[in-house]
């Protein structure tokens, strides 16, 4: 359900928001330069941004000054008069403290109100977020395009509501007919092209500096290495400047970070916050790792041919088993396998069993199995506890099932029996890790 837009009184002016869920928290959403909360909601994927920010807590959007359906008069508005803006959104929604999340300049309001109301302000998340707009002495950074402040100028005002600047900076992005009808429909909405070029004027003059040292919120300052123009080095210094700022760089796949907030954003917004990561399931499981030993020479010796249908019956093999101990297949990289597994038991005696099939065609298989949380996304499993496993595997002989201690301690009591095969360093893992060799058969 797409929350009513309801509006807050600041001053003299009306500033237009949303509410979406209910929380333990507030997070309330600075847009950057220019936005209209209505048009935001008619796009699928910021409705998925806005639902994955809903389960952190009750979420509040807001058009700024000069944006959107709030008031747009026809003068510049100082980043102080934004911040307070931001507080009587706060106030309306009945939020005492909230978490701040700003992109650009929505970032930069965050940073403000955070120095200027500190009992209103839990935490921060600044994406993208220049101290000063412009170079300034000490700050030798500022504003940057691959084309200059003028043009840019020039194509806010001649590009508007055709969505200009995204067919330039983002090209890849914009040829989505989908995703560039919406653009061009949000920027006639946010604003006129003579408001547009009176936001990018006040993003351009911002100066936050002064403010930055009265910050006592936490911060995350995060930065998209693919973001055009923008050298991390502005980032850094705003991380390091802030007392409790923290440099988060990233790295997003949509080529539009400036537009869109993309799924791994609330990644670090989540892990920021609670330290999970939603977007990408976490569980328990008990991972395999097998490999062939000596595939090269088996190479050598049989041919391509050979080899291929050996290896296709392998595999066949070993979805085989995957089915019969109720295993889940993450990867397979060469003669290499990978699964999942909720019991480790279960990990143990598919390893035992596929051992048993390779050798009944000649090939010589290993196995190492580790237990720990992962990260799954769709079909994807990735997390620490599938570099042990493979590590682990690595260690193990012709035939042989390593795990570590880990998984020997969960398994007691099923009959399973182990011998101690020393401690080992990982490569890649920290510390030093106890393996076991499996000595029960397959039951």
């Amino acid at each position: 359900m797409i929350p009513d837009t309801a509006f807050a009184r600041s001053g003299d002016v009306d500033i237009a928001y949303k509410v979406v869920g209910e929380g333990a928290r507030d997070l309330l959403v600075a847009f950057p330069l220019v936005s209209n909360v209505d048009a935001f909601f008619e796009l699928a994927e910021n409705r998925e941004f806005v639902r994955r920010l809903a389960a952190l807590g009750r979420v509040i959007l807001f058009d700024k000054r000069g944006a959107g359906m709030s008031d747009r008069g026809t003068g510049p508005v100082s980043v102080e008069q934004h911040s307070d803006d931001l507080v009587a959104v706060l106030d309306a929604a009945g939020s005492a403290r909230a978490v701040l999340l700003g992109w650009f300049d929505g970032g930069a309001i965050c940073l403000v109100a955070a120095a200027r109301h500190p009992d209103r302000v839990e935490s921060v998340v600044a994406a993208e977020v220049l101290a000063s707009g412009r170079r300034r002495p000490g700050f030798p950074w500022g504003f940057a395009s691959p084309f200059g402040e003028t043009a840019m100028r020039e194509l806010v005002t001649l590009g508007w509501g055709q969505a200009a600047m995204a067919r330039t900076m983002a090209p890849d992005w914009a040829g989505d007919a989908r995703l560039l009808d919406w653009l061009i429909r949000y920027e006639r909405l946010s604003a006129p092209p003579s408001g547009a070029v009176r936001v990018l004027e006040d993003a351009l003059a911002l100066d936050i500096r002064g403010y930055l040292a009265h910050v006592a919120a936490p911060v995350l300052v995060i930065h998209d290495e693919g973001y055009p123009g923008v050298p991390l080095e502005p980032f850094r210094w705003l991380a390091d400047t802030l007392p409790e700022g923290r440099l988060q760089v990233v790295r997003h796949a949509d080529g539009a970070p400036f537009i869109l907030p993309s799924d791994d954003l609330v990644d670090e917004i989540e892990d920021f916050l609670v330290g999970t990561r939603s977007g990408a399931r976490r569980e328990l499981a008990s991972i395999v790792f097998t490999d062939i030993v000596g595939s090269t020479e088996e190479l050598a010796g049989s041919g391509d041919l050979r080899w291929g249908n050996l290896l296709s019956a392998h595999r066949e093999s070993i979805r085989r088993s995957l089915s019969t101990f109720g295993g889940r297949e993450v990867n397979t990289a060469g003669d290499g396998f990978v699964a999942a597994f909720a019991l480790p038991s279960s990990a143990i005696r598919f390893a035992q069993d596929a051992i048993g099939a390779a050798d009944g065609m000649g090939l010589g298989l290993r196995a190492g199995v580790h237990c720990g949380e992962v990260l799954v996304r769709d079909d994807d499993t990735v997390g620490i506890a599938v570099h042990v496993a493979a590590r682990v595997s690595a260690l193990a002989g012709t035939g042989e099932v390593l795990v570590t201690d880990t998984v020997r301690v969960l398994v007691e009591g099923s009959g399973l029996t182990f011998r101690p095969a020393g401690e080992h360093s990982l490569k890649g893992v920290p510390g030093v890790w106890s393996l076991f060799r499996v000595e029960a058969p397959a039951s």
